[in-house]
């Protein structure tokens, strides 16, 4: 079962930062370079001048990160937790016009290779993603952003969050506003408590993969350099751990923009797909299938039972075989045309502009998936085609660093 811990931690001094809706960001892999621009012209303090800085062609841009990291412990910007603390983190939020409110503890899990089961993947990772994140961990020396975790059963937050927050700060994304709370939990008793009842759960990973096969990359690196250092902080990761059952807990699907190498009508589409799928033509996306939309027309593709699924030839389990994904990298995509281009998006109203404009041949409309499913599929030890889950809203990086 994992081991969790508290942390002398890096965080903004709020009497320099006192708004720290200037100086937070969203995580590296969804910051465009719009968005980028946008978070450098908040702050010169803000975080995403270390996670995601730009290219100056003045050297080395993981050593400049860290640069700046340092200048900013070096002037006050940052500073150290006097003792070992753990963090309540709250977001509000709405999604479809619907209040929601999550609530987890962000603290220190002890890494462990994923054979163990204690600490459960559900999506695969690219090799390049994680030479990036590498790069930075190795220059800066910490862990910048928490990889968000699920764990099932509950944790009662309710005398921690009954107190004012140290902390109370709002971000944007395209979905809407999301307010963040933070209590920093000091109390030497109920670190303990916090740190007994987590000693019994197993922890899934929700996002964040890349950075957690690169802290166990970076954590096996440093035993080999120095193995009598078995509890230094590069031994563990930062987390944000919520409860499976936080009535807070959105998972979004994210949809697929396809052009194919050649177009392919409609009549043809449906001609190679309905030997696996039934078609029936829709008002609205709204379906518990994948919906193909071509042609300014939405379609629902209905699997025609075992034999849809056994036409998948990936020797995995029925329920992943049976994941919307699956199907359709695994199924669809390769009965089609082959891609000459896949973009991703969370906006359905985006599916139809580029697919009307011409840039794509095919949007394909993916159906919510529970966080249930990606429990059990983790317990399996099976994992999703990339981009499965999107949990929203994402954790902001800045609340706190583990700093070795």
């Amino acid at each position: 079962m994992v081991n969790i811990s508290a942390f002398k931690a890096l965080k903004y001094n709020l009497e320099k930062n006192r708004n720290l809706s200037k100086v937070v960001s969203l995580p590296y892999d969804v910051i465009t370079p719009k968005m980028q621009d946008a978070y450098y012209s908040k702050s010169d303090n803000n975080i995403v001048r270390v996670i995601l800085r730009k290219e100056t062609g003045k050297g080395d841009r993981y050593l400049q990160a860290a640069k700046e990291l340092n200048s900013w412990i070096s002037d006050g910007t940052l500073v150290y937790e006097k003792k070992p603390v753990l963090f309540v983190h709250q977001q509000q939020f709405l999604v479809n016009g619907e209040k929601k409110i999550r609530t987890g503890l962000l603290c220190l899990v002890r890494l462990e290779e994923f054979a163990k089961k204690n600490i459960l993947p559900h999506e695969q990772t690219f090799p390049s993603h994680k030479a990036d994140r590498l790069k930075l961990l190795e220059a800066c020396g910490a862990n910048m952003s928490p990889i968000f975790g699920l764990y099932e059963g509950s944790y009662n937050f309710k005398s921690i969050i009954s107190k004012k927050p140290y902390a109370v700060f709002k971000m944007k994304d395209k979905n809407g506003e999301v307010l963040n709370k933070v209590w920093a939990v000091k109390d030497d008793k109920t670190v303990l408590n916090a740190v007994k009842a987590f000693k019994n759960k197993k922890v899934f990973i929700a996002d964040g993969h890349h950075r957690y096969e690169v802290g166990l990359f970076f954590r096996n690196k440093m035993r080999k350099l120095y193995p009598a250092s078995t509890d230094s902080a590069w031994n563990y990761i930062m987390f944000t751990l919520i409860s499976l059952h936080d009535k807070g807990l959105v998972v979004l699907p994210t949809h697929r923009l396809v052009r194919f190498v050649f177009k392919i009508s409609k009549q043809k589409m449906f001609e190679t797909l309905s030997p696996y799928f039934e078609i029936k033509e829709l008002k609205t996306p709204a379906s518990k299938d994948i919906v193909l939309y071509t042609d300014s027309r939405y379609y629902a593709l209905k699997p025609r039972g075992n034999k849809t699924f056994s036409a998948i030839k990936e020797k995995n389990s029925l329920a992943w075989k049976k994941l919307p994904t699956s199907l359709l990298h695994h199924l669809i995509l390769k009965k089609l045309p082959q891609s000459k281009e896949t973009a991703y998006t969370r906006d359905i109203s985006e599916v139809k502009e580029k697919v009307n404009d011409g840039t794509f041949h095919a949007g394909f409309i993916i159906p919510d998936i529970s966080a249930k499913t990606i429990m059990e599929l983790s317990y399996k030890m099976e994992k999703m085609p990339h981009k499965t889950t999107y949990f929203y809203p994402k954790l902001p990086v800045g609340i706190a660093f583990n700093k070795f």
